[in-house]
């Protein structure tokens, strides 16, 4: 499958994050595919979805959820692996990194670490 180059990658990420942002549900649907995956990554030190969650609608209802539960500072962008994800800062802290897979414009797979030792380099 062929990366998402660079310019999608920032253009589908900035669009997500607004939706987010917003809890618009609709419009996080619009950018996953209907097959998406959505992952996380605890670390077992932190409450995490221990299954994955499947379908781009039901990751879309579980983000909408979740972003009315913890109420992000912000939302910023970073490159981890050399490819730009969003970071989820919370009390002035990194909170959890997330990365997505991009295939023809939309999010087939979102993973996001919210392990704090994972998070030590961010």
């Amino acid at each position: 499958m062929p990366q998402a180059s660079k310019a999608e990658r920032e253009r589908v990420l900035k669009v997500f994050r607004a939706a987010y942002e917003a809890g618009d549900l609709a419009g996080l649907v619009r950018l996953l595919h209907p097959d998406a995956v959505y992952v996380t990554d605890g670390g077992g030190k932190v409450s995490a979805a221990r299954k994955l969650i499947h379908g781009g609608e039901r990751v879309a209802e579980v983000m909408v959820r979740v972003g009315r539960q913890w109420h992000p500072d912000r939302i910023g962008f970073v490159e981890v692996g050399g490819e730009l994800a969003l970071v989820f800062y919370r009390e002035g802290r990194v909170y959890c990194v997330e990365t997505v897979q991009i295939t023809d414009g939309l999010i087939t797979a979102y993973r996001r670490v919210i392990d704090p030792e994972k998070l030590v380099r961010v």
